[in-house]
């Protein structure tokens, strides 16, 4: 199901001119490309070379036939992983920590327990966390939300109500209605960064170690840490763990979907445009160190061998709510996103599964406001039957 919220001056909106995307310190691509020596990737994908968006349901920009069996989707799902792998890379013989989980401390507040972790990950680089524990849970054992936070130094501290911007505390607002939240700090941000330095902060030090890897491929890999964790404890629902972000915490939660099958739930706010829409393709490679190997293709960007729309399709058929906004001034030009939906909403429908696509294309910037978290509540109490 997908709903559109368009009017006038929303299309006039989404044609404004956007703000200049911000090139964060602590990364170059340059001296990326120099450390590792990486080759540009050859992937000859169907989608390589268009300038157009190749339809979810096809295989070629040639034929006339349409996928419509979950079988031949599961194909084209195959080679799109196979490609985002490629892109993301692999990472150097990485020693996994299998300490137990640290204890920091613990604070009490009205309606639920703060808990500081420390998550086991790679060997040097634990996860810091705060687990959120409602004196309440809405079920037991309790429906749990990985909270991911958005592109802010400080990291979990904003998606818990500590700094920053209210309309970011999602684990506050969750915990609060009685779902377990745990929230970590990604690589290159809040506990992971030596205080009073900006996000990516030590970028180059990480690909020393990972030549080959990227950093979204190591958010990946920590989220799967973080879900190990949630699997040592009773009183998480295993079979009902989602992720939730906004921005840096959307797309990190919708590749961790994509990536890890034990996550049954995923909830977006403003994280994605297209790459052959996107004014600022190399905000990817560039402007951040999130998937340097992007940065083959920024100069002519109908050669990238994917496109966002492709990844986002993999979620299929677990629950799945995209918030976007028609004059969003960070991910610019999402006026594309209405068709997009409605060919989401046929890749669910292979599965029978119409009802757990959820997408909404509202007038507004770069924002996801309460009535937007509102609703998101709502429907993730509805998917997980908590009503």
């Amino acid at each position: 199901m997908y709903r559109l919220m368009l009017s006038i001056s929303a299309l006039i909106l989404a044609f404004t001119a956007s703000t200049p995307a911000h090139a964060w310190p602590g990364f170059t691509w340059e001296q990326w490309q120099k450390d590792t020596q990486e080759p540009k990737p050859q992937l000859n994908t169907p989608q390589a070379g268009q300038a157009e968006l190749l339809p979810l349901l096809k295989t070629s920009m040639d034929t006339k036939d349409t996928i419509s069996t979950t079988k031949a989707w599961e194909a084209k799902r195959s080679d799109i992983l196979n490609t985002i792998g490629v892109i993301m890379g692999s990472p150097s013989d990485i020693q996994h920590d299998t300490r137990k989980t640290f204890v920091m401390g613990e604070e009490k507040l009205e309606k639920y327990r703060r808990i500081h972790l420390r998550i086991p990950g790679e060997q040097g680089d634990s996860i810091p966390a705060y687990l959120l524990l409602p004196n309440a849970p809405l079920a037991s054992p309790a429906p749990t939300m990985i909270v991911l936070h958005q592109t802010q130094a400080p990291g979990k501290k904003e998606s818990c109500g500590m700094v920053g911007n209210p309309d970011m505390a999602f684990a506050h607002e969750l915990a609060e209605l009685g779902f377990v939240c745990i929230v970590p700090d990604a690589i290159g941000f809040g506990e992971r960064i030596p205080e009073g330095t900006q996000p990516y902060h030590g970028s180059h030090d990480f690909y020393d170690n990972h030549p080959k890897w990227s950093f979204f491929g190591k958010m990946n890999w920590d989220i799967a840490r973080v879900v190990d964790y949630l699997e040592t404890r009773q009183d998480v629902d295993t079979n009902r763990i989602g992720v939730i972000g906004h921005s840096h915490g959307a797309y990190g939660s919708i590749m961790a979907t994509v990536h890890e099958p034990r996550i049954k739930l995923t909830v977006a706010s403003c994280g994605f445009n297209t790459l052959r829409t996107d004014p600022d393709p190399n905000r990817w490679s560039h402007l951040t160190a999130l998937m340097p190997r992007v940065g083959f293709y920024v100069d002519d960007i109908k050669t990238a061998p994917f496109d966002w729309h492709e990844i986002v399709a993999c979620i299929a058929p677990r629950p799945y709510f995209n918030w976007a906004t028609l004059s969003d001034n960070v991910f610019p030009e999402t006026d594309n996103l209405a068709d997009i939906y409605t060919q989401l909403h046929d890749v669910y429908a292979l599965y029978g599964a119409e009802e757990k696509f959820h997408g909404e294309l509202v007038p507004g910037k770069h924002r996801f406001p309460d009535e937007g978290r509102q609703q998101v509540f709502a429907w993730i109490k509805k998917q997980w039957e908590l009503e």
